[in-house]
């Protein structure tokens, strides 16, 4: 793998048919901001009410048995508070990590957006060999060897008119 970096890198011609592809690195989580922000808050939302549902559930159910077998939950008042403190600290990273896996996750989804549009801009402005080239386990593979197919045929199309 190394030794393909630096053929690369030592291309004169890196869009020779022999140098292997450069594999594209992204550094930025946040490309889209606008969007993956917006992903991310629905995915928080919905684990929140998850978690709302979850918790109301629990407190009614606690509410019940005092209300008929208030005897069976008096031991329990003196551990209650530690329990719901620990039962706090869990939900917080629990969403701690919901947060962070909805970014990787957006990020998955954004950036292929994003080269899209810039490939779209390239191609805009005259470059029709342009190719969209996005990273393996981005999300819209298929998009973009549709994509890449039909700038193949028009290509090739404009160049047998001139």
């Amino acid at each position: 793998m190394t030794e393909e970096k630096n053929n690369s890198a030592q291309s004169p011609h890196p869009d020779a048919q022999a140098a292997p592809r450069q594999q594209f690195q992204r550094r930025i989580i946040f490309i889209k901001k606008d969007l993956q922000f917006e992903y991310m808050i629905l995915i928080v939302l919905s684990v929140l009410l998850g978690i709302a549902v979850t918790v109301f559930e629990v407190l009614s159910t606690f509410q019940s048995i005092y209300k008929d077998y208030p005897a069976v939950l008096q031991p329990l008042y003196g551990k209650i508070t530690p329990i719901f403190v620990t039962f706090g600290l869990k939900i917080a990273v629990y969403l701690a990590l919901v947060i962070l896996f909805s970014a990787i996750l957006s990020n998955k989804m954004a950036g292929p957006i994003f080269r899209f549009e810039k490939t779209c801009d390239e191609i805009a402005e005259g470059d029709i060999s342009k190719r969209v080239r996005l990273r393996k386990g981005d999300k819209f593979i298929t998009l973009q060897d549709k994509f890449n197919n039909m700038m193949d045929v028009l290509e090739k199309r404009i160049k047998r008119r001139k």
